[in-house]
Parts: structure tokens; C-alpha cells; sequence
């Protein structure tokens, strides 16, 4: 449901009849009893899987060549490395997908709770009739105190009486809305990731797929794995966003959505080079030819 969607249902229960707002109050139900959307049943949300596609093999490779020789530099004589033709690769690059999630959820509600309402009245009335019933009024005798007066006595024992009068409306039924929204962009431990969130806001040149499409696009390449699931994500926006009103009396509606739900894969070459039997590797990013950790 879309923003657009939700002032309409909005809409549609303000222009409701007395018939049908009561008729929506004795259908209405627990917090539990009223769930709609697709966040209660993590499983059946399918996520899009985006990949980020990588250079030319050849591009990364003359990358990884060109920092070879630094990556035997010593660190208390850094000026002491190999030379470039003494460090050979040990192995061919290998290609891994290192998966982010993003998620984007909300949670509505729209309730019924009681309430009763204090209707301030000016200073020269002296009853009030609401649907057929005659108003208890009560009276202000200053502005730090609050008392229940006789009103009968003040009219005719003392007509210049100038305190501030009011009556209460009990037993009203309300029709409360509470809408909560909430985005996590996480890499594969589950921890946020706000560098990485704003590297695929920006110029990031992503492509819908899916992982049988990207196996037999790169059938060596190995998928990530992530230390948290979909569902995990899920249940972690969950205890975010969705809280049962303060107070309330009836729930009419009770929609917990996932709106986006999106796993992105960086490819990352691993290369492992060697210089008199030590052996280092290094991380490439994929798609920047930046080191990787």
C-alpha cells in the first residue's frame, strides 16, 4: 500500500456513516487479531537480488599487478620492498560476490480508544443541550483552582459571576491513525553499512538478475554467504517499527509491509601472490578496482 493508498483508505473511513463506523468498531479487534501485510510471513517475501557488474578480468588484473610488490613492503623499513618482477601470482584470481541487504518497511494502524472531551463555553451560558441531554456545567473559580460549582446558586446569588465555565463530553469512541517507517542497509554480518549504503545511492550501476542468471554468467565465482537471512532482517525492522498504540481500545488494522527488500552482490577478485616463499593476498574491488576489506 502506497502512500497515495493510504490517504484514500484514510479518506474512506472519514466519510463513513454512524452505521458503518460502528459496524467497522464491532469488527475490529486485538492488536494480534488484526494483521494485514506481507511482513508477518517473512518467508513468502522475495527479495530483488541486484549485481554490480565488474570490469574486464584483464583491467583488475593489471590492477593487482601494479600493488603487488607493496604488499611485502616492511613496515619498519617501508622503504625496503620487492621488486615487481621478483612477486609472482600463485594462483588464478577468484571471483566472490559479497552480498549487502537493504530493507525498507512501515508499519500502520488505525484504532478506536475512548476519550472524553472538555468543551470550554463563554461566560454567558448558562445551559447546554447535546443530543437531548441537558449538560452538567462546570465552573473555573480561578485560573490555579478547579471546583464543581452549583451553578443554580452563582446565577441567582451573585448574577456578576465571572468564572469560566466548561462541560465534558464522555464515552466518545475516536478513530486514531500511527504510521512508522524505518530502512536498514546491512553487509552480510548484519551490521549497518552506511559507507556502502551511499556508494549504490550514488553512481552505482546495479542490474536486476537473479543467482541462477549470475552462476552461468560467472560459473566460478563463489556467492557470499550472510551470517543474516531475510528473515533475521525482517524481524530486526520488525522490533523497530512495530509497537502497539499507547493506548487503545479496538485495533481496525494492523499492516506491518515490506515495502523493499533488496540483496546486493559486489564482486570481489581475491589474488594471492608469492616473494621468497611468503605468500599475501589481496582484495579488488570489483567494480571500483579499489583495495577491498
Amino acid at each position: 500500500m502506497n502512500g497515495d493508498d493510504r490517504f484514500e483508505e484514510i479518506k474512506r473511513l472519514l466519510d463513513s456513516t454512524i452505521s458503518e463506523f460502528q459496524s467497522l468498531f464491532q469488527s475490529a479487534g486485538g492488536f494480534e487479531d488484526s494483521r494485514v501485510g506481507n511482513g508477518w510471513d517473512p518467508e513468502k517475501v522475495v527479495p530483488d537480488i541486484f549485481l554490480l557488474q565488474p570490469k574486464p578480468l584483464k583491467e583488475i588484473v593489471e590492477i593487482a599487478e601494479s600493488r603487488k610488490s607493496s604488499l611485502f613492503r616492511s613496515r619498519i623499513l617501508s622503504f625496503i620492498k620487492p621488486q615487481q618482477r621478483e612477486v609472482r601470482m600463485s594462483s588464478n584470481p577468484k571471483l566472490k560476490l559479497v552480498p549487502f541487504w537493504q530493507i525498507r518497511a512501515f508499519h500502520e494502524c488505525f484504532y478506536f480508544r475512548g476519550n472524553s472531551y472538555k468543551i470550554d463555553l463563554p461566560e454567558d451560558v448558562v445551559a447546554v443541550e447535546v443530543e437531548g441531554k441537558i449538560r452538567d456545567l462546570v465552573g473555573l473559580e480561578s485560573a490555579d483552582s478547579q471546583s464543581i460549582v452549583n451553578l443554580t446558586r452563582r446565577l441567582f446569588g451573585r448574577r456578576e459571576w465571572s468564572g469560566k465555565k466548561y462541560f465534558r463530553l464522555n464515552d466518545a469512541t475516536e478513530l486514531a491513525y500511527m504510521y512508522r517507517e524505518e530502512s536498514l542497509f546491512v553487509n552480510a554480518e548484519g551490521k549497518e553499512d552506511l559507507e556502502a549504503e551511499a556508494f549504490f545511492e550514488g553512481k552505482a550501476s546495479v542490474e536486476k538478475t537473479s543467482h541462477e542468471v549470475i552462476l552461468k554468467q560467472f560459473p566460478n565465482a563463489e556467492l557470499g554467504r550472510s551470517s543474516i537471512s531475510k528473515e533475521d532482517l525482517i524481524r530486526k525492522i520488525h522490533s523497530m517499527i512495530v509497537k502497539p498504540p499507547a493506548a487503545f481500545s479496538k485495533i481496525l488494522s494492523n499492516r506491518f509491509q515490506i515495502a523493499d527488500l533488496a540483496e546486493y552482490l559486489i564482486p570481489v577478485y581475491f589474488f594471492t601472490f608469492e616473494w621468497r616463499g611468503h605468500e599475501k593476498e589481496l582484495a579488488v574491488h570489483g567494480y571500483t578496482g579499489a583495495p577491498f576489506k
